[in-house]
């Protein structure tokens, strides 16, 4: 009986402890969540989230959440500089890698959209930056479809074939890329948001023989630019949404089939 009670008082500690550490446990888990179940860290990256989506309301409101609910942990202080550097106008630098793949794969995506929507390219007939009838369609609804997406802009490239030598060649696709644009102002595209680039015969977009071939690089492509917000993370102006069946795509090949060359 004696040799008993040692062992009967150790188990009894041994139950006392666990005891302790299963009503302990619950707390300590209350302690690093928040009445909705998150996390100071996973409302941290959804308030990074909504910024990066320009979705400024939301980002406070969830940035303001993580510094009171969670007052000196790293994650408020995180959210404070975040919020202080909206409130001022700039990017805080922690965050601007995020914010650049962001825009990286936005571009992507709305340079898909534009392709297969609508076409980024008109064609032109040999030593000509006459507009045809054909192309002169296809540009109207260009002008249409970025006039829906005002936080765009566009740089045409305008590309010529073997036509002439090297300043020849330049010349006539500077004309090209500038009937293009003059175009789009037509449309109703402010000039504001279009550049223009000269690509000569040194960015052909077929290597080939054959004048049907070759008439593929008689062009001009109404390239996008960067997709961005250039004065940091604005307020209440969303982005246009993409076309359901192009939203998530990655941009495509410039090269085209030959069919689709005649205007």
């Amino acid at each position: 009986m004696l040799k008993l009670r040692p062992l009967l008082v150790a188990t009894s500690v041994l139950c006392c402890v666990l005891s302790f550490l299963f009503v302990l446990t619950p707390r300590v888990s209350a302690q690093d969540r928040d009445s909705d179940g998150e996390t100071a860290t996973e409302l941290l990256e959804d308030g990074l989230d909504a910024l990066s989506d320009h979705a400024e309301d939301s980002g406070r409101r969830l940035l303001g959440r993580v510094i009171s609910d969670y007052p000196g942990s790293p994650e408020a202080r995180r959210a404070k500089r975040a919020l202080t550097a909206l409130d001022r106008g700039e990017l805080d630098p922690e965050y601007q890698a995020q914010l650049k793949a962001d825009e990286a794969e936005r571009t992507a995506e709305y340079r898909h959209a534009f392709l297969l929507d609508i076409g980024d390219r008109v064609f032109f007939a040999e030593g000509s930056a006459a507009i045809g009838g054909r192309a002169h369609s296809i540009i109207e609804q260009q002008a249409r479809w970025l006039n829906l997406r005002p936080d765009l802009s566009v740089v045409v490239i305008g590309r010529a074939d073997g036509e002439g030598d090297l300043k020849s060649a330049r010349e006539l696709s500077m004309q090209r890329a500038g009937a293009v644009r003059d175009r789009l102002v037509a449309a109703g595209l402010s000039p504001s948001r279009i550049d223009i680039k000269a690509a000569g015969n040194e960015d052909r977009v077929a290597i080939c023989g054959g004048p049907l071939c070759e008439a593929q690089n008689r062009n001009a492509e109404v390239l996008i630019n960067a997709w961005h917000f250039s004065n940091g993370w604005r307020s209440s102006q969303q982005v246009q949404g993409l076309s359901k069946s192009t939203a998530g795509a990655a941009s495509s090949p410039r090269s085209e089939s030959t069919s689709s060359v005649a205007q």
